[in-house]
């Protein structure tokens, strides 16, 4: 199965994020913030990134950018409760893949990641 990153400040949706993709045969990172995340990603292999759009100092959107520079082929999910139109026009500019809504559902998590990799 998939090798996930997740970036997320919440710890608490982390584990339960992780719970769900770890259910269906993935395996699952966490980092809880931009530096976490792109540092995980300097050190392994992803397959996918989900990241929350709304984290303290470095936001989603920076890891986003940051990621589609130096990993231009990892596909990247932003999760987020908030909506900002501008912050997802931003998105996807620089090439978020998709958008999913807090609180996530595992089907649409498991249908997103199907439809990302083709499995």
């Amino acid at each position: 199965m998939a090798k996930i990153l997740l970036v997320d400040d919440d710890v608490e949706f982390g584990i339960a994020f992780s719970k769900i993709l770890k259910s269906e045969g993935h395996n699952v990172s966490v980092a809880l913030n931009t530096p976490e995340g792109l540092a995980a990603l300097r050190k392994e292999k992803f397959d996918i990134i989900f990241a929350d759009l709304s984290m303290p100092g470095d936001n989603g959107l920076v890891l986003l950018e940051k990621s589609k520079k130096e990993f231009p082929r990892i596909p990247v999910v932003m999760v987020t409760a908030f909506g900002d139109w501008d912050i997802y026009a931003k998105a996807i500019e620089t090439g978020v893949n998709k958008f999913v809504n807090k609180p996530v559902k595992k089907e649409e998590i498991v249908q997103i990641i199907k439809e990302i990799l083709g499995s």
